[in-house]
């Protein structure tokens, strides 16, 4: 049986001391019930789990992964999610400038910052209590490392997708944080990397499988080695999270660091990356967790957000599982696999059929189809089993292979190898010579599809406008999808936090 630390009780434990209101709010340390709860190591540690549900499983049932498949994967080329019946993802493919009361763009803005709370209550108990409560300092200092990685994690969502906001460094009251204005980005990736690099030192190299799911030096070390990438990345005259400090040697040493540490496996199987979780998976770098069926346990539902209804049916899962309206993925993109391309066999959906039932019938609609595994399927739609993996072995390596084209260490011959390794897993041949920038994140792309990397990726080559309008150019028949200019690689700052406190935020540049 799978293990991980984030039981549903322990996310409910400190529910109530955080803020749910629409505007960002921080409640005050005094709080005497707060006060009265950090007694004993267990309470530090239920309060180190409902930090890490809160930034990874979110506030109900919709989480990072949901999270990343609405904002960066419908975004990106690898969808064609325009509606007929005007569903809020629309706005997000789209690329509407009126989505600041977007549900999908005010989630990502209030759960992060109600993780980020929690974070920093975490630390200042830990600093107020952790000597007379953990007899071991070590447990005290792992402790502080894991809310430290939370905070950095969070912030650095919020900032790729938003580019400014709020830096909030300790809790505070609301008319406190109502006196806080957007805060620059250099600033924020300074405390970010502040405190990953605080972290790194006292987190494990890894766990057992009673403690799966916790952040490992490793994991910490590939979301450093992503934010020196992200802000190495050429910038587009916004403030967002790129701002072309070409630290890419920075990257690679941290990302080296895990390839070196002998933990982690290229497996020869793409499938099976998929489908084997838990210690087994040697892929599993920064891991968020699932487990259906159990007790206390946290189902995921994330598959459901560019899932089918049909294809549920055409596996036998037939509960309402999926959208009734599809997120095609886009022709230009099914049409970049070679035919024997294992990654498309086992990732999208070409051809499907329901023998009965309210969908029978045939479909050629392509769907993704990656992370749905009938044998992980619980209790209904929210009750999955399946773990999402935010930053993987593969996606390390090949995160490598771009800083060394950007000139931040290692050869094009290594270059040129991960690439094969790929191709060759993959069951295409592996033929890579002298393979460019271009080419890798072509490569990335049909590697990482359905993974929520893609917008990221687009972000990150420099080419973001230039390729989404490109693709729009081919694949918008019906004329859905706006032209796109630098303004909408972030999105706008909820429009309730605006109106909060009138005057204290600017709109981000292009949005109603």
């Amino acid at each position: 049986m799978k293990k991980y630390i984030y039981l549903a009780a322990s996310a409910l434990v400190l529910f109530a001391f955080t803020s749910c209101d629409d505007e960002l709010t921080q409640l005050p340390l005094s709080t005497g019930t707060i006060e009265n709860f950090y007694a004993t190591s267990g309470d530090f540690a239920q309060a180190r789990n409902a930090t890490y549900s809160m930034a990874f499983h979110g506030a109900s049932v919709y989480g990072y992964a949901n999270r990343v498949l609405n904002l960066s994967e419908t975004r990106s080329d690898n969808l064609y999610a325009t509606t007929t019946a005007s569903r809020e993802w629309e706005g997000i493919n789209s690329f509407y400038t009126n989505i600041s009361s977007n549900t999908f763009v005010k989630e990502a803005y209030l759960t992060n910052y109600n993780a980020i709370n929690k974070a920093n209550q975490l630390l200042e108990k830990i600093a107020k209590k952790g000597d007379a409560i953990f007899t071991n300092p070590a447990d005290k200092a792992s402790m502080a490392a894991e809310a430290r990685f939370l905070r950095a994690f969070c912030y650095f969502d919020l900032i790729r997708w938003f580019g400014r906001v709020p830096l909030i460094e300790r809790t505070m009251t609301a008319p406190e944080a109502a006196k806080i204005p957007r805060t620059p980005v250099t600033e924020i990736y300074d405390f970010i990397i502040a405190d990953l690099e605080a972290a790194i030192p006292d987190l494990a190299p890894s766990y057992d499988a009673a403690n799966y799911g916790r952040v490992s030096k490793y994991g910490a070390k590939a979301l450093l080695g992503l934010v020196y990438m992200t802000r190495s990345s050429p910038t587009y005259g916004i403030d967002g999270a790129t701002l072309g400090l070409n630290e890419w040697d920075k990257a690679y040493k941290e990302l080296n660091d895990i390839k070196t540490s002998g933990l982690y496996v290229f497996g020869t199987d793409y499938d099976a990356i998929f489908k084997i979780e838990g210690l087994a998976n040697k892929e599993n770098v920064l891991t968020i967790p699932y487990t259906q069926s159990l007790p206390l346990a946290v189902g995921g539902n994330f598959m459901v957000e560019v899932g089918y209804e049909p294809y549920f049916a055409s596996v036998n899962i037939n509960s309402a599982q999926g959208a009734l309206e599809a997120k095609p993925v886009s022709t230009e993109f099914v049409n970049k696999f070679a035919a024997t391309d294992k990654r498309k066999a086992f990732g999208i959906a070409t051809n499907y059929t329901v023998a009965s039932g309210t969908y029978k019938g045939s479909y050629t609609l392509p769907v993704y189809k990656k992370y749905i595994d009938p044998t992980k399927y619980g209790n209904g739609r929210e009750d999955w089993g399946v773990d999402f993996m935010v930053i993987r072995y593969t996606d390390v390596l090949m995160l490598m292979a771009e800083c060394t084209l950007h000139g931040g260490g290692g050869s094009q011959a290594d270059v040129d190898d991960i690439v094969n390794q790929v191709r060759t897993r993959a069951g295409i041949p592996a033929n890579a010579v002298n393979i460019t920038l271009d080419q890798l994140f072509d490569e990335r792309r049909k590697e990482f599809f359905s993974e929520g990397t893609r917008w990221f990726d687009l972000i990150r080559s420099g080419k973001a406008v230039e390729i989404m309008n490109a693709w729009k150019a081919v694949e918008d028949k019906d004329g859905k999808i706006r032209t796109i200019d630098n303004n909408a690689l972030i999105y706008p700052i909820p429009l309730q936090e605006i109106l909060a406190v009138p005057g204290l935020y600017d709109q981000n540049i292009g949005y109603d």
